[in-house]
């Protein structure tokens, strides 16, 4: 009898968890009003991870989100670091999805912090335009069609590369650790952030950096060697037909270049040049992590700063 009440409490718990749609809650969520607070949530069964910033181009906002994703939405903390990667404080709190929307309610752990609740948005822009299609989540919205006239100024759209000089031969922390800038000029460049999380590397991309639509984690940091590895944690967008899945990086550093290529999970491995070589891009860095403090906007909600959509 024991074990049957305990196979119902089970099969309940389980219809609950499966109540809640994963798809509603991955991805940016940013405030619509007030103080300027952004959520990038990456799910992956029940473990949940990712980032938390105000305004995202400034480095020294950037914190890293752990938790849970169960039948009452995400339960998580959010660990703000030192520049040393040492634990300033957490956030404890919950995001639910209603209606459209997420409601965070927590704690904060900062000096003088208190209990907080936070309503959050899907950005209404949607992601900038690139060269191929972008699929979105929520499932509702369209797909954004590619614009051709996009092309990369970094020498990943064909044109002749030149490597700068010898690559490093042995990467530490602080040959990686900072803001690494590409993918074009003005505000739709991207923001590669990496930083130091206690024994671990993590970070996040943006670009633009005022629309969670154009942001992700990046977790699974490591060095091995002469080489930089880490993925992208694609949750409501991404290149292709696909939304939700890990891009695969693998980088060298020389000369303030990282020069990386990318494989995605669900796709084959991208074929090689005529000479050889894998496709490949550049980024451009690391800036310090403080000279990006001040990096804000004069306004929440920010206007939209890039081009036509």
């Amino acid at each position: 009898m024991k074990q049957l009440v305990m196979l119902v409490a089970l099969l309940s718990f389980a219809r609950t968890v499966a109540a809640q749609n994963p798809d509603d809650y991955r991805g940016g969520w940013r405030t619509d009003g007030g103080e300027a607070h952004t959520y990038e949530f990456s799910i992956r069964g029940a473990t949940v991870r990712g980032i938390y910033c105000t305004y995202c181009t400034d480095a020294t906002t950037l914190a890293f989100v752990d938790g849970t994703f169960g039948p009452d939405g995400i339960r998580f903390e959010v660990t703000h670091v030192k520049a040393d990667g040492s634990t300033a404080y957490k956030d404890k709190a919950l995001a639910k999805f209603s209606q459209g929307r997420l409601i965070v309610t927590g704690t904060s752990g900062a000096r003088g912090g208190g209990t907080f609740e936070r309503v959050l948005i899907k950005d209404p822009h949607g992601p900038d335009p690139i060269p191929v299609k972008v699929s979105v989540l929520p499932k509702d919205r369209p797909s954004v069609p590619g614009n051709p006239a996009r092309r990369n100024p970094d020498g990943a759209d064909g044109l002749p590369y030149i490597q700068p000089g010898p690559w490093k031969s042995t990467l530490t922390e602080k040959d990686v650790i900072g803001v690494w800038l590409g993918f074009g000029v003005g505000s739709p460049k991207q923001y590669f952030i990496i930083k130091k999380a206690g024994g671990k590397l993590r970070g996040m991309v943006c670009g633009t950096c005022d629309n969670p639509y154009t942001m992700a984690a990046l977790d699974d940091v490591r060095i091995d060697g002469d080489l930089l590895k880490f993925n992208l944690l694609h949750e409501d967008w991404a290149d292709g037909d696909l939304p939700t899945f890990y891009k695969h990086f693998t980088c060298h550093v020389g000369w303030n270049e990282l020069r990386c290529t990318t494989a995605a999970d669900h796709l084959p491995p991208p074929r090689p040049r005529p000479d050889g070589t894998l496709p490949a891009f550049s980024l451009q860095g690391p800036v310090p992590i403080e000279a990006t403090r001040g990096n804000v906007w004069p306004e929440w909600p920010p206007k939209n700063t890039s081009e036509p959509r």
